[in-house]
This record gives structure tokens, sequence and C-alpha cells, in this order.
């Protein structure tokens, strides 16, 4: 009977490392996208989430860039949207929708907007106002002082989507969509991924996210993420390391 427990317990270990490994494995999830539909192109992204890269937990949709008007002024309408599986439901269920309006020429967020829902909670809706010229935001009628160049966290996905990657080793991004300045400091290794005899030019971004008033690593947030180069980069990986706990998200369709 030891020997049967222990049979199974390394052949679930295996698997768990399989399952790991091709979560996060770029030529997998190219693969992947290359035998969808619709291949491998500019649209809406479509991930799936997974905790410590191995249980699946949601799904999350990156809704492409749409051109358009906000008061005047040109801009990008952004949006994402994620859910939790419903296998999950009895043990929690919850979505995140945001929602944010971006200036088509400084690529800085003109509003951001965010809704969280939690099963058995109220509703918990955010709207931040950014004055970029003076340096300032708004959220709850309160006016906090803000760093040039302030991204919500739509707005940084729409710069690193646009960003030539091939001129960049190392960058930094202010972001505040709260109370306290956040600084973004990454540095970019171009990759080669080759898939089905064809190479596909990426590139590997390792971050740190961290309060610009303190440099505690325990307070810190770990990013590494994978951009495939096309018309735009295409993240098709990202990790988040943050309080412990590893979250995965792969890209696992394009419409």
């Amino acid at each position: 009977m030891k020997k049967i427990i222990l049979i199974l317990l390394v052949f679930v270990i295996l698997l768990l490392f399989a399952v790991y490994r091709n979560n996060s494995n770029p030529k997998i999830i190219i693969a992947g996208l290359l035998a969808g539909e619709n291949g491998i192109k500019s649209g809406d992204l479509k991930y799936k989430i997974y905790f410590l890269n191995v249980l699946p937990v949601a799904t999350a949709t990156l809704v492409k860039a749409k051109g358009g008007d906000y008061q005047g002024r040109r801009v990008y309408h952004l949006e994402a949207l994620a859910k939790t599986l419903p296998y999950l439901s009895a043990l929690f269920s919850g979505s995140a929708f945001l929602d944010s309006y971006v200036d088509a020429e400084s690529h800085n967020p003109v509003i951001f907007r965010q809704k969280l829902q939690i099963a058995g909670k109220p509703d918990a809706d955010k709207e931040v106002t950014y004055n970029q010229k003076d340096g300032v935001m708004i959220i709850a009628g309160v006016e906090r002082t803000i760093l040039p160049n302030t991204q919500d966290p739509l707005s940084a996905m729409l710069n690193l989507k646009k960003m030539d990657l091939d001129k960049i080793r190392e960058f930094e991004m202010n972001i505040n969509t709260n109370q306290k300045n956040y600084v973004l400091n990454s540095t970019v290794t171009p990759k080669d991924i080759s898939v089905n005899h064809k190479t596909y030019k990426a590139f590997v971004l390792e971050a740190v996210v961290r309060r610009r008033d303190k440099n505690n690593p325990y307070h810190q947030s770990k990013i590494t993420m994978i951009m495939l180069k096309d018309a735009e980069n295409i993240p098709i990986s990202v990790k988040v390391f943050a309080s412990g706990a590893l979250i995965n998200a792969k890209l696992v369709g394009i419409e």
C-alpha cells in the first residue's frame, strides 16, 4: 500500500511539474496560438490565469485599444475584464472590470475606472481622474500629487505594447491608481523563439514594482513578462510574484 501511495505521489509531482513548465513555456504558448483559428495577430487577448502556475483559477480578456474622442481630445479607449472559473464558485466567485481613456498623443491616462465584484460583498467601484499637466489626480473627491507621466494598469500595458523594445534595455514607469506613487523598474532582454522551423522575436521583461517612498524588499511585486514582437508587442506570458504567491497569466487565444 505504501509503495502504491509513493508511486501516485511521484506521478502527481511529475504531472504538476509538467503543467508548470507548459504554462510558462513560450514555445508551447506560441504553438497553441498558431493552432488556433485566428493565429497570432493584433486583437482581443484571451488569457487563462493560474495560481502557482499550476491551478487554473480565472480567465481574463485584454480588449484591443479603440480610437475615439473624450471631452474634445483624441484618446484610446482601453478595457479589460477578468472572472473566476465556475468550478471555484463554492469557495470564491468574483470579477473585475477595468476601463481607461488614454491620451492618444502622450499615452498618459485621462480617466481610469475599476469595478470589483465579489460574491456576498458590496461592489467596489473606483474612478480616478488625471491632470498630468498639473501633476495631480482626483479620487473620491480628494486631490493627490502624482509624478510626471503617471500610468494606470491599462495605460501601462498600452505603453509596453507600443514600445520599440529593440532599442530599450531598461526603463522606468510611474504608476498610481490609489494613494501612493509606485515605480516600475524593468530590464529588457531579447529572445529568439523557434517554433515549427520559424523564428519569432520576443523580449523578456524582468520588473520590480515598489512604492516610491519605500524600498522594502518585503513590499515589492516582481513581474516577468514575455512580449512577442508583432505589429505591436503581444504579452504572451505574465508572471507576478507578490505577497508570497505566484500568479501566472498565459495567452490562450486572440480574437
